[in-house]
């Protein structure tokens, strides 16, 4: 091989490793942990304005549940079992499901697990930077939009949401849409009491615009009956986020699947939960999306994003909604 070939291969090496490069996928994250990270992060800004101290801002954290290792926490408030815990095990996670497991109600186990664990102050209180570029907001929303900045809710991460989502419109069904509109003043916010296919296309009229769905309670099983029935309305609707769903369980079982909730485009779409639950439930209901089974393709349309229990009528709705546009934002970046 001549010295002007391998030069000329090694150059061809060097350009299609740089291709692949760019095409990875961005870095993973844990989506329970972003949020409440960033639920923990708008509630410190609040507490900062009114001259709070960290004193303050950990007693407004009971209101974020959050333990690293507490995945599915409602199983392990309700019925802890070592025998549940999926392999392989989180860090500390088996430890905690034996701690768990010597107490008698889902109040004492919620205070252990969410408050007393050394654990969980040391998550929510330490400084967001630390979790590194995959949770940085200043990549989904804009340079010099970063923690500092949402914690302020300051003008910059405002214009960043409003240009992020500048051909997207939010569709806030069953609940007040007054608090997305304060939190970006510019952004395109629609409230529906109903939904039904017409109703969500005519929000976009524009062939570029897509749809995002916020969604409570019972009325999350009318939106998904409206996309499974509709193709043209699931090639608009970017994300789904469902507060305290209530779902009909046979029919999730016959019709939530990955075949008939594809995409003409080819892309995930996240399907987003939250679960609502208080300490002093007798137990914690189960809320989330299931998991469909896998298509021989291995295409898996459909993205269920849990994001862990959260007391809601606990939390200032300017609050939650400023979270939730930044939790958006990092759905529509990364599906």
């Amino acid at each position: 091989m001549s010295v002007e070939t391998a030069v000329e291969l090694s150059a061809l090496a060097l350009a299609i490793g740089a291709a692949w490069l760019s095409l990875r996928k961005p870095a993973e994250l844990e989506w329970e942990r972003l949020w409440k990270v960033l639920l923990a992060t708008v509630i410190r800004g609040e507490v900062e304005a009114n001259g709070g101290d960290q004193a303050q801002w950990w007693s407004r954290l009971a209101a974020v549940p959050f333990h690293p290792a507490g995945r599915a926490a409602a199983s392990k408030l309700n019925a802890p079992d070592l025998d549940q815990i999926p392999v392989p095990a989180l860090d500390g996670e088996r430890a905690l499901v034996e701690r768990l497991s010597a107490l008698e109600s889902v109040e004492e186990r919620w205070n252990l697990m969410f408050r007393t664990d050394a654990a969980v102050q040391e998550e929510l209180l330490s400084d967001p930077d630390e979790l590194g570029p995959a949770y940085d907001p200043s990549t989904v929303l804009a340079p010099g939009a970063g923690w500092r900045q949402v914690a302020n809710w300051d003008a910059t991460v405002q214009s960043a949401i409003a240009r992020r989502m500048a051909d997207t419109v939010l569709v806030v069904v069953g609940r007040p849409a007054e608090p997305f509109e304060r939190a970006v003043p510019h952004g395109s916010v629609l409230t529906m009491d109903a939904v039904s296919d017409d109703a969500l296309l005519a929000a976009v009229p524009e062939s570029q615009q897509r749809l995002v769905v916020v969604v409570e309670g019972p009325l999350t099983a009318d939106v998904l009956r409206v996309l499974h029935g509709s193709p043209s309305l699931r090639d608009r609707v970017l994300t789904v986020v469902a507060l305290a769903p209530e779902f009909d369980e046979e029919w999730m079982a016959g019709h939530f699947l990955h075949d008939p909730f594809d995409t003409e485009l080819n892309r995930q779409t996240p399907y987003v939960s939250i679960t609502n639950a208080h300490p002093t439930d007798a137990s914690i209901a189960d809320q989330r999306f299931p998991v469909p089974p896998e298509l021989p393709s291995g295409w898996a349309p459909i993205a269920p994003i849990d994001l862990g229990l959260l007391p809601l009528t606990d939390h200032d709705p300017d609050l939650l909604a400023r979270a939730l546009w930044v939790l958006v934002c990092f759905c529509i970046s990364r599906h």
